[in-house]
């Protein structure tokens, strides 16, 4: 009865893939509680196994789509708010002078070190340090106010 079964799980999920597993389980459910069975039409007790498995398998596809709508809407949240987060900490880098940027950006973005940032701008070790604190106070003042 497995070509009877199958396309009977074909016509329900609509899909060969998903008829496959259906018809599958449908033969494990049969197995796991042979025991219980008592009707001399086997054909339509299997039939009968086929329909509750391919209700489970429309209760299950439901449930993921539904968690899968709940996971997209929280990635596109985040997705926002990271955009928000980057657009003010772009706003807040902007507002400040460009030596105090300049010596941010190349400190924490570029991961440079002190030394390098001051061969880089010509300057000694101790105005980058002064630059990049006063840039941190100046863009935690910003980013508060926000």
């Amino acid at each position: 009865y497995y070509d009877d079964i199958y396309r009977f799980c074909c016509y329900q999920t609509g899909s060969t893939e998903d008829a496959y597993d259906c018809a599958q389980e449908t033969f494990i459910r049969f197995i796991r509680y042979t025991d219980s069975y008592r009707d001399r039409n086997l054909k339509g007790y299997l039939l009968t196994i086929a329909r509750n498995v391919c209700r489970d398998y429309f209760k299950r596809a439901a449930r993921e789509q539904e968690f899968m709508k709940g996971q997209l809407a929280r990635a596109e949240e985040e997705s926002r708010e990271e955009q928000t987060d980057e657009e003010t900490l772009l706003s807040a880098l902007t507002s400040l002078p460009e030596m105090q940027r300049e010596a941010l950006i190349l400190y924490y973005y570029d991961e440079l070190s002190i030394r390098e940032i001051a061969r880089i701008t010509e300057t000694n070790a101790a105005t980058v340090k002064s630059r990049l604190h006063q840039g941190k106070l100046k863009l935690k003042k910003y980013l508060e106010e926000a």
